[in-house]
């Protein structure tokens, strides 16, 4: 969905996030454990955090191609969202990259 999207550096859309041809983690509900395991893919996917009036889940994985590739439902605990999350990210971009981005 092309949502509008809150950031710290203003109004933007999903489109917006994906003109950059790289798969986005959105994260719509202040999911930190979530953000930070995505970032372990820093290298392919972007991870941004956003607010919305329309908040279909609480995490969005998008593929460039703007499929949803996973999302974490509303309410759906850290414990059964990350592992998950990391199997959607290896499954859609490989492995994890080994090192990480300050």
């Amino acid at each position: 969905p092309d949502l509008t999207l809150h950031t710290d550096q203003g109004v933007t859309s999903v489109a917006e996030l994906l003109h950059t041809a790289r798969p986005v983690l959105l994260d719509l509900a202040s999911r930190p454990e979530l953000r930070d395991l995505a970032r372990e893919w820093h290298d392919r996917v972007d991870v941004r955090t956003a607010k919305t009036a329309e908040r279909p889940a609480d995490v969005l994985l998008i593929r460039p191609d703007a499929h949803i590739a996973w999302a974490a439902t509303v309410g759906e605990p850290d414990g059964t969202a990350a592992p998950a999350l990391r199997e959607a990210l290896s499954h859609w971009f490989g492995a994890p990259g080994r090192h990480l981005v300050g």
